[in-house]
């Protein structure tokens, strides 16, 4: 017997605006925990800083002004430039090409396809009269996003290093024609390191101008990041050890950019997950987000102010929000015939064989609405085998009309109902695998207490409680990948080319330290 799920009205009465503004700390471990570019922007403040000092120490201004240049030019490029140039070629195709001037994305699984969508519902002809269809569309993004990465590591990889390299030997320059014209009484020294980093420098004026189908490659690299960051790392570390002085620089970077790629892109991740699991036993890897956990809780708490005394038993709180917690029946489960959706007229063609004609009615319903956490697919509505789950089992937390303010709030956005828009189906549902273990995480520490009742206050301690192991979980594996990034790899990288050589220089000037004692000798 499925649980009937309470009307909307108790779900609505707080906004998803004003939990954003209120929680603004969650919102930033939420961030820090999501696959966006904020974690790596924030590692890249500390890796900028951290790499100039080493490099300070090790060799002095030339090596700082370098690290420096390097460091911020090829991070802008780095985490911007695939993205900017994406938006600079989709416009020139809409252009040249005619393309029409909607933005469509072209990543598709068994729920979401933004692109069939397209094609079978707009205008499928360019101005030249050239048909728009799915080759079409997978060769220009495929070129555009190739042709992205490419001038991304064009960029880093050959011209950065270049600019780099002459700015240093316009230095040297300079310092060789200034002793020739002056005694060593008036010698002009170069700037040092205090003097750059303080803007006192009034010498120099640096100029710093100078086995898928294609449509699967190229929505990876177009949307992910990890694609976007590893398409670039991959030009980048060998176009800097290709434009490298000499073969001690090419050593340095080699190790550098190499050993660099996991504690940008992967420790912190695999840090959150490893914490989990010993906080929360094997196989539970993953953790509600602390925006959403927030979120949930201000829905739980709506609910027990509905309640008398604002308090229920653990039992019937489990009830109320788990639901039946049953497998699919079988003849429901039949319709699906192995795949993980059906359609929406299916699945209430098999609940008239199970249910009375009220308890259908009441189940269509929630069909209609749970079908509008997706666009239709093929000009049909749909449910996923998960979704039908919910439909039947009931409990608060799979009521639709909650899911989508929940999905709102955790994606920012309702591009999860948008028919030309992609997100992910397992990301949903890994959003709401979170939030259920959240929940029972609830109901399992209040019997384990030996808690009878489930109040606002054990609700808002679970909240905190749930925003303080995300932010040490994360904050521990940022704190790693920063100290990595800043120093230790910077370390090594000194310690590699001093038991190479017998020498504790900076490789890249290596060429104008040979030349001093000559010039000493003059």
């Amino acid at each position: 017997m499925s649980i009937k799920i309470p009307q909307a009205k108790i779900y609505k009465t707080f906004s998803v605006n004003n939990l954003k503004k209120q929680f603004q700390p969650r919102n930033i471990v939420s961030a820090m925990a999501s696959d966006g570019f904020l974690p790596v922007i924030a590692l890249e403040a500390f890796v900028e800083a951290g790499r100039t000092y080493q490099a300070y120490k090790r060799g002095g201004f030339d090596e700082a002004r370098e690290r420096i240049t390097e460091e911020f030019s090829g991070a802008v490029f780095w985490l911007g430039g695939v993205t900017g140039l994406n938006w600079l070629f989709e416009k020139l195709g809409q252009k040249i090409l005619q393309l029409p001037k909607k933005t469509v994305d072209i990543a598709k699984d068994d729920v979401r396809n933004p692109l069939d969508n397209f094609l079978k519902g707009e205008k499928r002809t360019n101005k030249n009269a050239t048909e728009i269809t799915q080759k079409l569309m997978a060769r220009f993004k495929f070129t555009k996003v190739i042709a992205s990465v490419l001038i991304a590591n064009a960029f880093i990889g050959f011209v950065l290093p270049k600019i780099n390299q002459a700015i240093t030997r316009s230095y040297h320059k300079k310092d060789k024609q200034n002793q020739n014209n002056n005694s060593q009484d008036s010698f002009i020294k170069r700037p040092e390191f205090s003097d750059f980093m303080n803007g006192n420098n009034d010498k120099k004026d640096v100029s710093f101008s100078g086995g898928w189908d294609l449509l699967t490659l190229a929505n990876n690299f177009e949307n992910k990041r990890n694609w976007k960051l590893l398409s670039v790392d991959a030009g980048t570390c060998s176009g800097r050890v290709y434009s490298a002085r000499n073969n001690d620089e090419r050593v340095e970077i080699a190790f550098r950019d190499l050993s660099s790629i996991y504690f940008y892109m992967f420790n912190m991740a695999n840090m959150n997950k490893w914490l989990n699991q010993l906080e929360q036993g094997k196989g539970n890897s993953t953790r509600l987000d602390p925006s959403s956990a927030q979120f949930a809780t201000e829905y739980m708490s709506n609910y027990l102010d509905t309640k008398s005394g604002q308090k229920v038993s653990v039992d019937e709180f489990a009830k109320e929000f788990l639901g039946a917690r049953e497998g699919l029946p079988e003849a429901v489960k039949l319709k699906f015939n192995g795949k993980n959706i059906i359609n929406l007229a299916d699945f209430k063609v098999a609940l008239k064989d199970l249910y009375s004609a009220d308890k259908v009615a009441e189940l269509e319903a929630i069909a209609d609405k749970m079908s509008e956490l997706q666009p239709q697919l093929k000009g049909e509505s749909i449910l996923t085998i998960g979704q039908a789950k919910d439909i039947i089992n009931g409990g608060h937390i799979n009521n639709p009309e909650f899911l989508k303010e929940f999905y709102k709030n955790a994606f920012g956005s309702e591009k999860f109902m948008d028919k030309y828009k992609y997100v992910a189906q397992d990301s949903l549902d890994s959003l709401k695998s979170d939030l259920t273990k959240y929940v029972e995480s609830i109901v399992k520490k209040a019997k384990e207490a030996n808690v009878r009742e489930i109040t606002s206050e054990i609700l808002n301690k679970a909240s905190r409680n749930n925003f303080k192991m995300n932010a040490i979980n994360w904050g521990a594996g940022f704190a790693i990948s920063a100290a990595f990034l800043s120093t230790f790899i910077p370390k090594l990288q000194y310690l590699i080319t001093k038991k190479r050589t017998g020498q504790d220089g900076f490789p890249g000037t290596k060429e104008f330290r040979e030349q001093e004692p000559v010039k000493n000798a003059a």
